[in-house]
């Protein structure tokens, strides 16, 4: 049964594994059930106030059920939620800067989500993802871990506004960069001693210690969620559907979901044994076609576009590579509805020093460029430092295949130039 819904096989793999991978997964992931009701406070006014209480609700429900399809569907150790960059677009371009309401948001997500469910069915998003080079490929894997440590630093505290790090000599006097680097420390030797569940085993033991370290805070166990109601089918369709900043704001969607997703997945499972020689991902259309999906599904529950998350490393690093990690994480998203003071109380240091941990095991792809060629080293060093400086990941896509393509055209003249001048001389 395991094998026909999650593909997973006794033989090959470790359901313990799988089990430990799931929670690893989600704790590290957890903030955006906090993080969204944030975001979105203010949001609409006194005239029209989003309901922000219904939205941590909704938010659990949808990454619950999207993640699920991901372990049935595309049967990969992928969660997928709301993405963190397209939460703060929504909120604060769409609906601040533009002025429309959070309708006029979900609607757009949800025209966003059936026009990716087109491209990702009809096989054209599957084709663009195959027409990035190896190099790339490997490149974007860097870039990833690179970002996935700056969002470890940060959620650590161990950066300041200036993204410089802050001394550690702070590490000596501050509470939490002292946990920060136990967490770190307790991980890295559990995955060196080869111990099943080093990650989660390192979370829990770091917010065991939180407790008397007065970092972890648990007032209660269980919380009764609020409706989700209050955001379901909120639609607005009016004639501001074909306005021009409509069209805007699903390009934007669009765009930054696509990109977010194809870096993701690939960084993701650049090292996971779920490639083939070539650097391509085994069963991409899939994960592709439930992202699709996903997006769609974000319009309909009133949340920000879904997309896989970046978090998932952590469960792939732990030893994950079928979809029961993603049906044990979906499971936490819906015990976390009920649980919520539970999750929560893991501190922020925790989850980054786990982010930083599992980047590392991402910075071997590299070896898979060849920085003796300026064709490959340009655009796949323009990629990580793309990535890693401004953290887009999407922007880090687009300048190295634009840098890629015009090193490659300019290669190719000058072949074609020394070819036909050497022909030349061969006819003298």
């Amino acid at each position: 049964m395991l094998n026909r819904l999650f593909g997973f096989k006794p033989n090959v793999h470790s359901l313990r594994t799988e089990i430990f991978a799931g929670f690893s997964t989600f704790i590290v992931m957890a903030y955006i059930l906090a993080l969204a009701p944030k975001v979105f406070t203010g949001v609409g006014g006194k005239d029209d106030p989003f309901p922000v209480d219904a939205l941590f609700t909704a938010t659990a429900l949808v990454s619950m059920l999207t993640t699920l399809l991901m372990a049935v569907y595309a049967k990969r150790p992928l969660a997928v939620a709301p993405g963190v960059g397209l939460l703060y677009f929504i909120s604060g371009t769409v609906c601040t800067t533009l002025g429309y309401s959070w309708h006029f948001a979900l609607t757009a997500i949800l025209i966003e989500g059936v026009l990716f469910s087109i491209l990702s069915f009809s096989g054209l998003r599957t084709l663009i993802v195959e027409c990035i080079p190896i190099s790339l490929r490997s490149a974007i894997g860097v870039g990833v871990g690179f970002f996935l440590a700056s969002l470890g630093l940060k959620s650590a505290g161990m950066t300041d506004n200036t993204t410089a790090i802050i001394s550690l000599a702070s590490i000596v006097t501050e509470p939490e960069k002292q946990l920060f680097a136990i967490c770190l420390l307790v991980s890295g030797v559990l995955i060196i001693c080869k111990v099943h569940g080093a990650i989660f085993f390192s979370i829990l033991a770091s917010t065991i210690l939180g407790i008397p370290m007065g970092l972890t805070h648990l007032d209660s166990l269980v919380k009764m969620p609020d409706s989700p109601l209050p955001l379901f089918c909120e639609m607005e369709f009016s004639a501001d559907i074909f306005s021009i900043d409509m069209l805007v704001c699903v390009v934007s969607i669009l765009f930054l979901d696509m990109f977010d997703t194809i870096g993701t997945v690939l960084g993701v499972l650049s090292r996971s044994g779920m490639t083939r020689p070539n650097g391509r991902v085994i069963g991409m259309s899939r994960i592709l076609q439930v992202d699709a999906v996903s997006s769609f599904l974000s319009g309909i529950f009133g949340t920000s576009t879904c997309t896989s998350y970046l978090e998932s490393a952590a469960g792939v690093a732990e030893g994950g590579r079928t979809g029961v990690t993603s049906a044990v994480t979906a499971l936490c998203f819906l015990l976390a509805i009920f649980f919520s003071p539970l999750f929560l109380a893991i501190p922020g240091v925790v989850t980054g020093a786990i982010l930083l941990m599992v980047s590392v095991q991402m910075f071997s792809a590299i070896r898979h460029i060849n920085l003796a060629d300026p064709v490959e080293a340009i655009p796949s060093v323009l990629v990580i430092l793309v990535m890693a400086i401004i953290g887009s990941i999407s922007d880090g896509i687009v300048v190295g295949v634009i840098t890629y393509a015009v090193l490659n055209f300019t290669s190719d003249m000058k072949k074609e130039r020394e070819r036909k001048k050497n022909g030349k001389i061969f006819e003298v």
